[in-house]
């Protein structure tokens, strides 16, 4: 097999790869995310809300919030800055009262589209993981 033989064979594979990601690629999907990027408000947010998949109406988001890990311990990673010694003090609620708001946000955001009727919320493993949290 000459090397343009080879050449062109790599190419027509790495094009097919190419045509099925594109292919695979959800409008609906990229439109909710590019939603979620373009809320100068969420974006000022220390964690990003991200629409990982539509499906029959219903939205699925990336959240930081879940029973499997504290508001503290997002907080302490999110705001390392935040004195999170004292869970009432005012500072404390108030940093839980802005991501109650911009979760919140997102979701209405999501509702807003075409097609989504109800959001789902996924707590964003891979978020906690690149920040040195393993959560099961």
């Amino acid at each position: 097999m000459s090397n343009k033989q080879q050449f062109l064979i790599v190419a027509a594979l790495f094009l097919g790869l190419g045509l099925l990601w594109f292919l695979k690629q959800d409008p609906a999907l990229n439109h909710l995310n590019a939603a979620l990027k373009a809320d100068t408000e969420l974006q000022a947010y220390p964690y990003q809300f991200r629409a990982l998949k539509i499906d029959k109406g219903i939205a699925t988001l990336t959240t930081p919030r879940s029973p499997e890990v504290s508001v503290l311990q997002f907080l302490k990673i999110a705001q390392p800055t935040l004195d999170t010694s004292n869970p009432d003090s005012p500072d404390m609620i108030a940093a839980q009262k802005a991501l109650a708001h911009v979760q919140e946000k997102a979701g209405k955001l999501a509702k807003a589209q075409e097609g989504v009727t109800e959001v789902q919320w996924e707590i964003d493993r891979s978020w906690y993981a690149s920040h040195g949290l393993m959560v099961e």
